[in-house]
């Protein structure tokens, strides 16, 4: 049975306060990080599995990689592995879409399991091009790479513009959370159908 997702956007990162795509891969801000806060209080009141049953899936950005140290650390802590994955980065080729080596976020990320990020990343080529029919593929290998896992829970926590492609519903918000079960329709392929008990539009400024 496939397992069920919980897609997050991350918290507002700098680029975020005047839309300034020109900032290499940023940050967090102050307001963000207080997101992030607000976000684990109000997820980890409501998560239904177990430590055993879940894990986390993450963008190579710096604002997908701090949003799950400052908002699922309760899950970290209890054991839940982090895997890295780059098929869940953002949709451009601007600065702010533009991520580290791999060797670079492993210094910082330790405890993060870089293991299965595509040896081509930070490039955006391939399955990371920024045309639209790319994001399209890149978004239907994400949901069925989804569909195959073994876990009862993943918890991914990435960007709106990929996410609009994902699910092809309205903008998320800076760490507004979506649940979902995964099913199949008539064509066989991958759908996601939301479970609104363990969804959530966070109140943020941005």
């Amino acid at each position: 049975m496939p397992p069920v997702v919980v897609l997050i956007r991350h918290a507002q990162a700098l680029h975020n306060v005047d839309n300034d795509w020109s900032l290499f891969d940023p940050q967090l801000t102050d307001t963000g990080i207080e997101q992030c806060k607000t976000l684990a209080s109000q997820l980890e009141a409501c998560f239904p599995f177990t430590k055993d049953d879940c894990r986390v899936v993450v963008s190579p950005l710096t604002r997908t990689l701090q949003t799950v140290q400052h908002s699922l650390g309760w899950l970290l802590d209890s054991g839940v592995p982090v895997d890295v994955r780059a098929e869940w980065q953002e949709d451009t080729a601007n600065p702010c879409d533009v991520g580290a080596e791999r060797a670079e976020l492993e210094k910082i990320w330790a405890g993060f399991n870089f293991s299965q990020l595509d040896p081509i990343y930070p490039q955006k080529t391939g399955l990371y091009g920024p045309a639209e029919e790319t994001i399209r593929q890149r978004a239907a290998f994400a949901r069925q790479w989804l569909s195959e896992q073994p876990d009862k829970c993943i918890v991914v926590v990435t960007h709106s513009g990929f996410l609009k492609r994902v699910v092809q519903e309205p903008r998320y918000r800076n760490v507004e959370y979506r649940a979902y079960k995964i099913g199949r329709n008539g064509s066989g392929e991958v759908e996601f159908e939301q479970l609104p008990e363990l969804s959530k539009d966070i109140p943020t400024h941005h």
